[in-house]
């Protein structure tokens, strides 16, 4: 039996089809991942490989093709079954596997490039939006199975083809290749990994001298990580299905990725690990990684972004350039982008935004913002939620700075003013009505779908907010569009400018409300000379003594609210953060202070019920 580098040398040359001329250079140097150590040591193994009647100076003989036949891979199974989790967010319109480059499917990239290498027996694990891969059947001519539990994790799907496992390689949709790495034999088992300085978010292997695989584990701060595709000869098939088949039905095991199954039980299958170039091969697992791979973003994300940005700002494709994928944002997918040496912001709202925020209020707020010069950065937004905004370079970091520095607050106070002087008396108002504690409670009835009754378990709560918002419309304060939503995050502070940005709650309500997060900061106490000199700015003269009760009760809902969001996020396993301690400790405090001065100025009213009519109905 040959050996592993000759194997090597032998296999390369298959892929070549010819080699002209210095034919060990050739093998060296289009070997993607380590196997020689020099190219005195591929020399070396030619002369040996000769010797046996392998090869000839640059082709494989039919000895060397018999040497090897029994290492024959047979088919390949391509996992696609998953993309819920990295199309939670809207942004995301189709399976991972089937995101465009160059006019080609990283699925059908993959397929090609397998039966590219002879490799023509193939199936596809489906299960997210599956019916969208039905047509690589008569395409492509694969099998297809499909996953019928997305909860559980890849080594389900993997169970799922065990019934096409022998020599096999083993792929996922989201990887692409920049070069052809299938071939028709394979000498044993292994994993393909790339090494990483930041491997949190990785498996990474460990592994011994020879490369064999002895653990994979998570959580490493670097390593060498699981990446790519991998190939099962027949004995480790039959040895994984065997652990398989007596294991799958424990939940334990069913929410593990393969590559973790595999390592329970590294003892007794042999697989080692093929460190390829981080150049070579990519995957996705979230929206960062895909401008990994050029020309991915755009052309994916959405079918009409790059139209839209075209249109917007009088550019062609070919002008867009230097995207940016951004982290920030609770509710959006947030991407910066060149054109013509200018920077902007295109913001690509997510699923779970269009229960509690209309788009329709969000464009008017929008344009009366820029039209008051609240907001300076404003180019376009439409009803979809797509927004293109001019990009701020050189933001200040307001934290630290926010709520403590009282001249910021101040003009923050003066640009919210100028908003809510262009949206008084505003035509057909009604259509843009937003009621603080009507929105507050269908949050918490979303919520309580998977909490619970919220209504009951926040009774007292609600039975004080319900007061305090009549209270507070005894005093008779006009309505204006209000942005409903103005924190630090939608703060932005240059050298040069402040602009007021995200008007996605945007409303016609209380102008009180708007100061939920401008005067109720979290070392702020409800009479302290901050908030009146703040409330100073924005009337343009000291507040009355009924204008800060007013603003601080309607500070104390606007909270209120933001414990409902909290919730509602909860609910749909998104992550609040901590923010829900911090709206709910807010809101108390806030409406403890007002409550006994409303009973002074206006006495007693009745206590109105937690929860609304019929809301269980």
């Amino acid at each position: 039996m040959i050996t592993y580098k000759e194997f090597e040398v032998i296999n390369t040359l298959l892929k070549a089809g010819s080699v002209a001329e210095n034919a060990p250079e050739y093998v060296y140097d289009h070997v993607h991942y380590y196997a020689f150590k020099d190219v005195d040591e591929v020399k070396r193994l030619f002369d040996s490989l000769k010797s046996k009647g392998y090869i000839t100076d640059s082709a494989v003989t039919e000895l060397g093709l018999k040497e090897i036949e029994a290492l024959k891979v047979n088919n390949a199974v391509i996992l696609a079954a998953g993309g819920s989790d990295i199309s939670a967010k809207s942004v995301y319109n189709m399976p991972k596997g089937l995101f465009m480059k160059n006019g080609e499917t990283l699925i059908e990239r993959q397929i090609r490039q397998l039966k590219e290498a002879g490799i023509n027996d193939i199936t596809v694990v489906i299960g997210y939006k599956q019916e969208l891969y039905f047509f690589l059947v008569d395409k492509w001519g694969v099998n297809i199975e499909i996953n019928p539990d997305l909860k559980k994790n890849n080594i389900y799907s993997l169970y799922i083809a065990k019934n096409f496992l022998g020599s096999t390689y083993i792929l996922n949709c989201d990887n692409y290749f920049e070069e052809n790495p299938f071939s028709q034999y394979e000498y044993n088992s292994f994993h393909a990994t790339v090494y990483k300085e930041d491997a949190h978010n990785e498996l990474v292997v460990r592994k011994n001298q020879s490369g064999r695989i002895l653990n994979v584990y998570s959580c490493a701060k670097s390593g060498e990580c699981i990446y790519g595709h991998a190939y099962l000869d027949p004995e480790v098939s039959r040895r994984l299905l065997k652990y398989m088949e007596e294991e799958i039905d424990d939940f334990r095991i069913s929410s593990l990725f393969w590559e973790e199954f595999i390592s329970r039980h590294a003892d007794d299958l042999d697989m080692y690990a093929r460190e390829y170039s981080s150049d070579f091969v990519f995957e996705f697992d979230s929206i960062q990684e895909i401008q990994n791979i050029d020309g991915l973003f755009l052309g994916n994300v959405s079918g009409w972004i790059n139209e839209k940005i075209c249109t917007v700002l009088d550019c062609t494709e070919d002008e867009i350039s230097d995207i940016n994928v951004l982290q920030k944002g609770l509710s959006n997918i947030l991407f910066t982008f060149v054109v013509r040496g200018e920077r902007y912001i295109f913001r690509y709202p997510g699923d779970s935004t269009q229960f509690f925020i209309y788009r329709k209020n969000e464009c008017v707020a929008n344009k009366l913002a820029a039209k008051a010069h609240a907001d300076d950065t404003y180019i376009y937004i439409d009803e979809q939620g797509a927004k293109i905004s001019k990009f701020r370079e050189n933001c200040i970091d307001l934290h630290g700075i926010y709520y403590e520095d009282v001249e910021l607050m101040k003009r923050v106070a003066r640009k919210i003013r100028a908003f809510h002087d262009v949206g008084y008396d505003m035509e057909g108002w009604e259509e843009y009505n937003y009621d603080p504690i009507w929105q507050t409670e269908r949050l918490f009835k979303e919520a309580s779908k998977m909490k619970g009754d919220l209504f009951k378990i926040f009774e007292k709560e609600w039975v004080m907010m319900r007061k305090l918002q009549k209270y507070a419309d005894m005093d008779g304060f006009k309505h204006t569009f209000c942005h409903n939503d103005i924190n630090i995050d939608n703060v932005l502070l240059t050298e040069d400018t402040l602009d007021i940005i995200d008007y996605e709650f945007a409303g016609y309500n209380d102008p009180g409300y708007d100061f939920g997060r401008v005067i109720a900061g979290l070392e702020y106490e409800a009479d302290e000379p901050k908030i009146l000199d703040i409330l100073e700015a924005y009337f343009d003269r000291p507040a009355t003594e009924i204008e800060h009760l007013h603003w601080m009760a309607y500070s104390a809902i606007h909270n209120w609210y933001y414990v409902g969001w909290a919730l509602y996020k909860e609910s749909i396993n998104e992550s609040s953060r901590d923010w829900m301690v911090f709206f709910f400790k807010q809101s108390k405090k806030l409406a403890q202070w007002c409550m006994p001065r409303y009973e002074k100025l206006y006495g007693p009213i009745e206590d109105p019920k937690a929860a609304p009519e019929g809301w269980k109905e």
